[in-house]
């Protein structure tokens, strides 16, 4: 805690989101995500001209060890500037900053692949995109949830008693963040085994 006239807090946490794991034979697909004010995307490149070649070289090169296709990592920063008045302290604006960073995939050689395989991966390439920009809009949601929640926040006796009150409420509702992102990956997980198989990707 840093403070000046203002009583500027700032409350930092981070945490992580669960990890989904459809392991479907010839293919391997792992969407997840990781608690880490800027949205960034980054790609790694994925040679290959078959779904052997393909599968070989996300383990190689993906996130999580290989184990993920894509990923969004994100990492909220509550910030919150403090007033005495009345002889009590209250919270008079809340912030969060929040960092995102997607990894996805690039696939290098499909333009060398049959047809069959280059549109099978352009389309599952496109669900990874739309899944991560799901992870996305929850962790900007629910930053604008715990920035209306910290400016109600009861003034306390001291901006100690505040702070403390304040940190308790951003971790409940952090938690309830990864949560919410947790069980989209659990309710995504029927839905990309069913893309995969119409893919053909898997049996």
């Amino acid at each position: 805690m840093r403070q000046n006239q203002m009583q500027n807090a700032v409350l930092c946490a981070s945490g992580a989101r669960g990890m989904l794991a459809a392991v479907l034979g010839l293919f391997t697909l792992t969407a997840c995500t990781t608690s880490n004010s800027g949205l960034t995307t980054v790609y790694y490149k994925v040679p290959g001209t078959t779904v052997e070649q393909i599968n070989e070289q996300i383990a190689r090169r993906g996130p999580q060890n290989g184990h993920a296709i894509g990923t969004t990592e994100t990492r909220m920063t509550p910030k919150v500037r403090t007033r005495r008045e009345n002889g009590k302290c209250r919270i008079e604006h809340a912030e969060v900053g929040l960092d995102l960073k997607v990894t996805l995939p690039r696939w290098s050689e499909l333009n060398k692949a049959d047809g069959k395989t280059r549109s099978a991966f352009e389309r599952l390439s496109e669900h990874v995109v739309w899944h991560e920009q799901q992870h996305v809009e929850i962790s900007q949601k629910h930053a604008r949830k715990i920035e209306e929640a910290l400016t109600k926040v009861p003034p306390q006796e001291s901006c100690r008693q505040l702070m403390v009150k304040a940190r308790a409420l951003f971790k409940s509702m952090f938690e309830k963040h990864n949560n919410e992102q947790r069980g989209f990956d659990a309710a995504e997980r029927t839905a990309i085994e069913r893309r995969l198989r119409s893919l053909g990707l898997a049996g």
